[in-house]
C-alpha cells in the first residue's frame, strides 16, 4: 500500500467505527470515514480527500504531525467552531511509512458542562465566604443602629444633627439588609413557599424607586401578562430579585435610557418569564461568565458592591429557576429570569 492509497478492507474497517477518523500523509487527507465527514459537515468523501487537514483542525502542522493526545479547535463547514480532542498514531500497515491516522472527539458539550460545574462550585464557595463575612459585620451594624437611635431620641427632629444621625441609621439599615442577603446566599432556603404574584411584585418594587433621581430620565415600558399564573416562592426574596434587577439596569444606563420589563407564561416550557432589558452599554463578552460572582462588579470603583446580581442568582436557583443574560457591547443587556410555573 502506497502513501496515496488504502486497502478496501481497511477503509471498510474505518467505516464501521463510530469514532471520527481520518488517514493522512504530509498533512493531506487520504481517507475519512463517515463519522469524520459528519462531524465536520462534509457532504462527500471528495470534500475531504486531497485536502489539507488544517482546513478542519487548528492548529495543524504543515507536515509531520505530533503523535499522541492533544486538544485543538475544529472548524466544521458552515457551522460554529468545536472544541475537539485528537489522538494521532502511525498507520501500522505494510508499506505505510509516513501515513498516520487521527481519531477526533467533539468535547464542546462536555467543556460547557465542566465550565458550568466550575462556576457552580465557585459560587458555592464564595457564598460560604460571603456568609462568614456577613456574620462578622452584622453585630457591629446592630450596635451602630442602636446608638444612632439612642442619639435621635435626645435630639429635636428639626435639628441638622438629627437629620445626619437619621442618615447614619438608614445607611446602617441598608448595610444590614445586604448582610442578611449574604447570610441567605450561603444557606439552604426554606421550602415554606406560598403563591406569589410576579406582576404585583414588579409594580410594587418599581413604585419604590420610580421617584428616585436615577429613574427620572429613564423611559420604562411594562408589558405584564394580565392572566399570569402565580409562582410558588418566597415573596420577600422575589421582591429582592426584582428590585436588584431594576436598580442594576438603572445604574447601567447611568440614569438615562429605556427599560423594558415583561412578564409572560411560556406554556411549552411550563415556566414564568420575567425579562428586564436596558439600553445601557452592555456587558463585554469576556465578563458575562463572571457577573454573578459575589463581589465582582463592572461599575466604577466605589459605585457598586458586586453583591446584587450574585444574591439574585442564588435566590433564583433556590426557587428552581435560572437566570440568563443576553448582551452585546453597546446594545444594552437583557436579564431573563425563568421560574417554574405551578
Amino acid at each position: 500500500m502506497g502513501k496515496g492509497e488504502l486497502t478496501l478492507n481497511y477503509e471498510s474497517l474505518l467505516e464501521e467505527m463510530a469514532q471520527a477518523i481520518a488517514v493522512h500523509s504530509d498533512g493531506v487527507c487520504l481517507f475519512a470515514n463517515s463519522a469524520f465527514l459528519e462531524l465536520f459537515r462534509l457532504n462527500h468523501i471528495e470534500h475531504a480527500q486531497g485536502h489539507f487537514m488544517g482546513e478542519w483542525i487548528v492548529p495543524w502542522p504543515d507536515k509531520q504531525p505530533r503523535l499522541g493526545f492533544k486538544t485543538a479547535m475544529g472548524r466544521p463547514r458552515n457551522a460554529d467552531p468545536l472544541e475537539i480532542e485528537l489522538i494521532t498514531l502511525p498507520l501500522l500497515c505494510s508499506n505505510s511509512n509516513g501515513v498516520y491516522q487521527t481519531m477526533v472527539r467533539d468535547v464542546t458539550a462536555l467543556r460547557s458542562w465542566e465550565d458550568k460545574m466550575l462556576q457552580a462550585e465557585r459560587l458555592t464557595a464564595m457564598g460560604k465566604l460571603a456568609g462568614e463575612i456577613a456574620h462578622e459585620i452584622n453585630n457591629p451594624l446592630g450596635g451602630i443602629l442602636l446608638y444612632a437611635n439612642l442619639i435621635k431620641e435626645r435630639l429635636e427632629p428639626e435639628s441638622a444633627i438629627f437629620q445626619d444621625v437619621e442618615k447614619i441609621a438608614k445607611l446602617a439599615t441598608r448595610c444590614r439588609i445586604i448582610a442578611k442577603g449574604l447570610l441567605n446566599f450561603g444557606k439552604p432556603m426554606s421550602r415554606a413557599f406560598a403563591p406569589v404574584d410576579m406582576n404585583l411584585v414588579v409594580r410594587q418594587m418599581f413604585s419604590m424607586v420610580e421617584d428616585h433621581k436615577l429613574f427620572r430620565n429613564i423611559q420604562v415600558d411594562m408589558k405584564l401578562q394580565s392572566d399570569l399564573p402565580h409562582i410558588m416562592g418566597d415573596v420577600s426574596q422575589m421582591e429582592q430579585v426584582v428590585l436588584n434587577l431594576i436598580v442594576n439596569a438603572g445604574e447601567a444606563m447611568n440614569g438615562k435610557g429605556r427599560l423594558k420589563i415583561e412578564t409572560r407564561l411560556l406554556k411549552e416550557q411550563n415556566q414564568i418569564l420575567l425579562s428586564l432589558e436596558d439600553s445601557g452599554p452592555g456587558v463585554p463578552p469576556e465578563l458575562l461568565s463572571r457577573i454573578f460572582e459575589p463581589f465582582f462588579t463592572t461599575k466604577r470603583h466605589g459605585k457598586g458592591t458586586g453583591l446584587g446580581l450574585s444574591i439574585t442568582h442564588g435566590i433564583v436557583q433556590r426557587h428552581g429557576g435560572r437566570i440568563v443574560v443576553r448582551s452585546e457591547p453597546g446594545q444594552g443587556a437583557c436579564f431573563d429570569v425563568l421560574l417554574p410555573a405551578p
